[in-house]
């Protein structure tokens, strides 16, 4: 005779239940009350000490409330938190700054949302991490990063290397990489894919609106968007302008069709705004690329579109595409300056690369050394690579440069075995999309330095999350 206890069975979780049920009944509405009522007292509290206390605005006082009253939410369902993410991420430069290195209100955003999720799923025993088809590359990227830190604060190429400062810069990028994990763990399952592929969408859809109505208000007369930068403006409207043309031939409801239609106009039309020569030829690869693959009727249309061009687009855009040289005073055409300095910026650069082919200068080294680089050979230059894969070769070395290669083919090649995998048209599109997105990102990355920006690439990542989740979704999958 087995001494062991026997297993619960139904009848026992049954009464464990009631008997939970009867314990919240029985709870004393009193204290309920008397909670309210202290919540209350401490946000009065909290506004008095703003107003009378900081001397705040008005307006920054309701902001501090309604930011308060949505953690709450987001701590009590942090799939709301999850959803909103991809909205707001490419609004960040319009929170407010957290004075502390490395953290901003999307870093905290982000890991509130994971850890109460996480600690649910631990706590009721359930696994929270998953297998993922981009983790060796991220890891060894990270890796080559921080190694190439150190690198440069041992052996400084000369010009100044400042260690604490490129520490920071790789914790920004590692909230880059963050999304891509903490997206793939918390995303399971069709119904959550196709809820944040909406929701990147929507971000497309918010940041093209708030670009046209701002309407071209940078220097050169260049729309800025929220991003304050015309090219990263541009960057962003061309990726997921491609993804969301991808994702409307997914969509069989026709308000979804819509929606999904006017965010590729509008997005479209943000890019011209931009005036963006680098998210110009991002946005046409990309989209006939979506058009090859999804459809004929899109791929004739966006010809059409191309070639009919001189016709319909607007005089600065055409200047723009056209402008790259200029007549001088002796009629002898020369580079326009904008593209002399990047021209010379490139020069120096192979410069650099020349020096130290193999171990690079270093992680955010590059400011330092371009400038005195310049100077030695005589011209003007940026203090930014305005090329990524230029920036991974001279800080990172040839190797910094083939895992950044790496990382995009491992892109491509995930979304084309999403695709063969896919059980339905909206998961097949959801992958193309993704591939379309990593041709428009590594066109841009030919004009200027895209990938460490988590404005631009945190959306990009959460969408690479949805294409391994549907990979991890179909038959005979590993768990």
């Amino acid at each position: 005779m087995s001494t062991n206890p026997a297993p619960a069975g139904d009848s026992t979780l049954r009464e464990v239940r009631e008997a939970a049920r009867r314990q919240a009944q029985a709870f004393p509405i009193g204290l309920v009350v008397a909670g309210s009522v202290v919540v209350a007292v401490g946000m009065i509290a909290l506004f008095t000490l703003l107003d009378y206390r900081f001397h705040q605005d008005p307006h920054r006082i309701v902001k501090v409330l309604l930011g308060l009253a949505g953690i709450g939410a987001i701590l009590s369902q942090p799939i709301i938190g999850l959803t909103a993410l991809p909205i707001v991420t490419p609004f960040l430069s319009w929170m407010p700054r957290i004075p502390i290195p490395g953290v901003n209100v999307l870093n905290i955003l982000l890991f509130a949302v994971f850890g109460v999720w996480a600690v649910g799923r631990m706590m009721r025993q359930e696994d929270v991490f998953r297998p993922s088809r981009l983790g060796v590359v991220i890891g060894l990227l990270f890796g080559l990063t921080a190694l190439s830190i150190v690198r440069g604060g041992a052996f400084p190429t000369g010009y100044g290397y400042h260690v604490g400062e490129a520490v920071w810069a790789l914790v920004r990028c590692s909230m880059t990489y963050a999304v891509y994990f903490i997206g793939l763990a918390m995303v399971r399952g069709e119904r959550a894919r196709r809820r944040m592929a909406w929701a990147i969408a929507l971000g497309l859809l918010a940041e093209a609106v708030v670009t046209i109505l701002y309407g071209r208000n940078g220097k050169g007369q260049r729309a800025l968007g929220s991003f304050g930068q015309p090219n990263e403006l541009g960057a962003f409207l061309s990726m997921f302008t491609a993804y969301t043309a991808a994702l409307l031939f997914g969509t069989r409801r026709w308000i979804g069709k819509l929606i999904l239609a006017g965010a590729v106009v509008l997005g479209s039309v943000g890019v011209l705004l931009s005036v963006s020569r680098g998210a110009f030829l991002a946005l046409a690869v990309a989209v006939l690329y979506v058009g090859l693959r999804s459809s004929r009727i899109l791929t004739l249309a966006l010809v059409a579109v191309l070639l009919t061009s001189p016709l319909w687009a607007p005089d600065y855009v055409v200047d723009r595409v056209t402008g790259s040289r200029v007549e001088s005073e002796d009629d002898e055409a020369k580079l326009e300056g904008s593209a002399q300095i990047r021209i010379d910026t490139w020069h120096a650069i192979g410069q650099v690369v020349t020096n130290h082919p193999l171990d690079g200068v270093g992680f955010n080294g590059l400011m330092d050394v371009l400038p005195e680089t310049g100077q030695e050979l005589g011209v003007e230059v940026k203090d930014t690579s305005h090329n990524t894969y230029l920036r991974f070769l001279a800080e990172m070395g040839l190797f910094g440069l083939l895992l950044f290669i790496a990382l995009l083919v491992r892109c491509v090649q995930m979304s084309e075995a999403a695709m063969r995998a896919a059980r339905s048209r909206f998961d097949r599109q959801l992958a193309l999309g993704f591939s379309a997105a990593t041709i428009a990102l590594a066109l841009s990355c030919l004009f200027g330095d895209r990938f460490f920006s988590i404005l631009i690439t945190g959306n990009f990542f959460m969408l690479g999350a949805l294409v391994n989740d549907a990979l991890l979704d179909r038959p005979g999958a590993a768990a």
